[in-house]
């Protein structure tokens, strides 16, 4: 075993950022967030990388992909919720519960996430559901 121990700052800082880049190297994290993220930002993985090495610490980088894995149920029921608006169809024109639309929601991002069913698909079928449950 290894018993090396960083004698000078310079040198624990650069244990800091090896230890921080292996993290950001390990598979299931770029493909999970690098990968995805920095195309939504339209930059290199590399640019996401130095953005995440300068803004996070060791517990913050390792917590993120646990945080990914958990958020990715309530970030896909906010997109499908926008994508057929029905905040205004609840909040605005009080045609729907809160309820319907949770309902009608959930389907979709059950049938997205256990069904492996495309989004846009999903998408479709969904805003057919409810236009149908509207003309009832």
């Amino acid at each position: 075993m290894n018993s090396y121990k960083p004698n000078t700052e310079a040198e624990n800082e650069e244990l800091y950022i090896t230890m921080k880049k292996r993290i950001l190297a390990s598979y299931k994290w770029h493909e999970n967030v690098i990968v995805p993220f920095s195309k939504e930002l339209e930059i290199s993985p590399e640019e996401l990388e130095e953005i995440l090495m300068k803004r996070l610490d060791m517990s913050s980088l390792q917590a993120i992909n646990p945080r990914y894995e958990s958020s990715k149920l309530r970030c896909l029921k906010e997109r499908i919720h926008a994508d057929l608006r029905l905040c205004w169809l609840c909040d605005i024109m009080n045609i729907l519960t809160k309820e319907e639309a949770k309902t009608i929601r959930d389907k979709i991002a059950y049938n997205v996430l256990e069904n492996n069913k495309n989004y846009k698909e999903a998408i479709e079928d969904g805003r057919a559901d409810l236009l149908e449950y509207l003309l009832k």
